[in-house]
């Protein structure tokens, strides 16, 4: 990784959208942490609250921050450029925690629900208007790289996501999409989460990744690193047609074959950071490594999934304990191990240029890694004393991560950093 020489005109904004995000993380956290614990069963709201304040409050936040860095330069670096930045990080954090609580509020507000469609579209509009800005501003650049191709194609397959969470919000308040027979307002309201965690977030982990390991090559002139992306959008789009025309078993491993091939790639691509000598004098550069291998955890807890739904041995509404344990194991390792490691390393390496290892980031990383290994382990093994062990070890070193960096960023206007994709 190279040095880092300059602050990025759009940090103001990208703070927004960090501190918002890991505000909302927190959220996520004292829920789960008092979950599996067995202290507290949250009902179905609070639950989903939990899954929504993490994937779209934490994930697609920091995402967007890291976007905002990754596409400015100096043809966006004017007065108006920043105001435009700041006011879509308002724009998204404000439409995003408006459909958090859409969710948290349940039947609490008369109407069966309605709020959520109606809040998902509000930020189907936001998310569509920060595409546009995205679009626009790689356009102007004449430098694209690999890591910009990725976060564009990644952003298609989440406005494709929250077209079917906005489906499946009507679905949900409704009983019915308007226009639709039963199966196939079922069918589009259950192509939401493969959207989300096989389109979005690989491809938008990769994106990241190829950005913290400063590849700023254009993709034009990289074109493995380019067929990598387009692979994984492939894979995600089998995907989505796979759960939407109730073709699964036809699709799914295919796709899940292209989604290895793609990480395959970014294996090769840069096995001489992640061989062992690399991890030296990686500092918070090791965010971005464990976040690679975890990746890798993650393609294997999928394709025993996928194999499982293919083969029939999984029925999705009929799973035994240990099938429920390989899903939420499946998701964890995505949400914590690929999207947390790596967030955590966009703030820290990306955002604020810290290339060493602080006293806080040694207790969040070694906290949250062994954590989530031990969740996981849990999961899979179906042991609630492994889980009641390692949840408050990695939900104390979240927490620890979300306070430390919320004051780290908000006292570091002299950092300089190099953050222009």
């Amino acid at each position: 990784m190279s040095g880092i020489v300059h602050r990025s005109p759009f940090w103001p904004a990208a703070r927004i959208t960090f501190t918002a995000a890991l505000t909302l993380f927190a959220v996520t956290i004292i829920i789960g942490i008092l979950n599996g614990l067995d202290l507290y069963e949250p009902d179905h709201d609070t639950l989903i609250t939990h899954v929504h304040a993490g994937t779209l409050g934490w994930i697609t936040l920091a995402t967007t921050g890291a976007a905002l860095l990754m596409f400015s330069g100096p043809h966006n670096d004017t007065d108006r450029g920043r105001q435009q930045a700041q006011t879509l990080a308002w724009a998204i954090t404000t439409a995003i925690v408006l459909y958090v609580l859409a969710f948290f509020a349940g039947d609490r507000i008369p109407g069966d629900r309605i709020q959520r469609p109606i809040f998902g579209t509000l930020l189907l509009i936001v998310v569509t208007w920060f595409a546009v800005w995205l679009f626009s501003s790689n356009a102007k650049n004449e430098e694209s790289s690999v890591a910009r191709l990725g976060l564009l194609l990644a952003w298609i397959s989440l406005m494709i996501g929250a077209v079917l969470g906005v489906l499946l919000g009507v679905y949900t308040s409704q009983g019915e999409i308007p226009g639709l027979d039963d199966d196939t307002a079922a069918a589009v309201s259950e192509g939401h989460p493969p959207a989300m965690v096989i389109g979005f977030l690989i491809l938008a982990a990769m994106a990241v990744i190829e950005w913290l390991f400063r590849n700023h090559t254009r993709w034009s002139a990289d074109r493995l690193g380019a067929a990598q992306m387009w692979i994984l959008f492939t894979a995600g789009l089998l995907a989505n047609i796979g759960f939407l025309t109730q073709m699964e078993e036809e699709l799914l491993g295919p796709a899940n074959l292209l989604m290895i091939v793609g990480v395959i790639i970014l294996l090769v691509r840069y096995r001489s950071d992640l061989l062992p000598a690399g991890w030296r004098e990686a500092g918070t550069g090791a965010y971005v490594r464990l976040s690679s291998l975890f990746l890798v955890v993650y393609l294997i807890l999928g394709t025993v999934l996928i194999v499982g739904v293919v083969s029939g041995n999984i029925d999705i509404d009929a799973m035994t304990e240990s099938q429920e344990g390989l899903i939420l194991g499946f998701d964890h390792t995505m949400f914590v191990g690929v999207m947390t490691n790596l967030l955590f390393g966009t703030i820290v390496l990306g955002a604020m240029g810290r290339r060493g290892l602080s006293i806080l980031d040694r207790v969040v990383m070694w906290g949250v890694n062994l954590g989530i290994v031990g969740f996981v382990i849990g999961l899979l093994a179906v042991s609630p004393v492994m889980k009641r062990i390692s949840t408050p070890v990695m939900g104390t070193a979240l927490l620890i991560g979300i306070v430390g960096y919320i004051l780290e960023m908000h006292g570091a206007s002299t950092l300089e950093t190099n953050v222009a994709g």
